[in-house]
């Protein structure tokens, strides 16, 4: 565990490279995957990721014990080879402080949190919600900007929030590169920014050298353990080989734009949804554990895993990232 005090310092050093942060996997008859769990911890380091975040896909679906023991399983399996954090927020605060106490009892590094979208209505709210539950734990905490919530942060709330003694670090999942860079500029330099999408990774890091990738499954779904192109050209990149980097970059924009079009109603400032039944099948298809989504949620019909099978199958990037298969 990273306490508050050393939070920011710790962040500038050790949050580095490609974090991913995977689905919790259900058996078919729903229950939870614990050894899906530690199958997907090991895909995950094959293919290279710095940083493995657990807990955030579907905690609405899980009970109190349920997003406890996934958390357990989790932060056990990863066995401290990489930085390590979990997903805490809960729509009750009490209930955010209790999971992020057990974050921090069971071995996570930080957690990351995001807002309750029944209390954020303004930003001075959003601000007054991480500055009460950050008072009352002790640990790093990495800060979610997401249309999820309802609201999105402000430049200038970032601002505020970087001042939290607990907060070294900011996902921002808005894709607006504008917003990330402005961020960067009023408050850079006592929180680490990044921006979370793969398609901003290469320019992020070139021009305004962004150390990180926070919790993106394209590290997972587009890298395997026989080739990990984003991370090959993010190397690249920081090497100043710029020519080289691009190239990679590019190679990899027909397999993009089939994850690009996945997510894009994450996106949605009105009505952001997550397409988790996707992102499940494409686990499956490639040997991890997705397996189902939890009822309310529909599961992916035929008709839907045949349409993304053959778009994934047509970028030409199957053969690529699992030759002989």
């Amino acid at each position: 565990m990273i306490h508050k005090k050393e939070a920011k310092e710790w962040a500038r050093e050790k949050l580095k490279g490609l974090f991913t942060s995977p689905m919790i996997p259900f058996t078919q008859d729903f229950k939870l995957d614990e050894a899906g769990i530690r199958t997907n911890v090991e895909r995950m380091l094959e293919v290279k990721a710095s940083g493995l975040g657990f807990g955030f896909s579907e905690p609405w679906v899980l009970s109190m014990d349920e997003r406890k023991r996934a958390m357990e399983v989790a932060i056990d399996a990863a066995r401290k080879r990489v930085v390590a954090y979990a997903h805490t927020t809960d729509h009750s605060v009490e209930e955010t402080i209790n999971l992020t106490k057990h974050a921090q009892a069971v071995g996570a590094d930080a957690v990351m949190i995001w807002i309750p979208y029944e209390w954020a209505k303004s930003q001075d709210m959003i601000c007054e919600y991480y500055e009460y539950v950050a008072s009352k734990v002790d640990i790093a905490i990495f800060a979610y900007n997401t249309y999820h919530a309802g609201i999105a942060f402000t430049p200038e709330t970032v601002a505020r929030l970087a001042k939290i003694p607990n907060i070294c670090a900011l996902k921002n999942a808005i894709n607006d590169v504008s917003h990330t860079l402005r961020c960067v500029e009023l408050c850079g330099d006592k929180i680490v920014v990044s921006s979370s999408n793969e398609e901003f990774l290469l320019p992020m890091t070139q021009y305004f050298n962004q150390q990180v990738m926070l919790g993106t499954t394209s590290v997972f779904l587009m890298q395997s353990k026989h080739y990990q192109p984003i991370q090959e050209y993010w190397e690249l990149a920081k090497q100043g080989k710029n020519v080289e980097a691009a190239k990679k970059y590019y190679e990899l924009q027909p397999l993009r734009e089939v994850w690009q079009t996945m997510y894009r109603v994450l996106r949605d400032k009105h009505a952001a949804i997550h397409p988790l039944p996707q992102i499940k099948y494409w686990m499956d298809l490639i040997g991890m554990a997705g397996g189902p989504v939890r009822p309310p949620m529909h599961q992916i019909t035929d008709e839907q895993k045949a349409s993304l099978k053959a778009r994934i199958y047509a970028s030409d990037w199957m053969s690529r990232l699992y030759p002989g298969k």
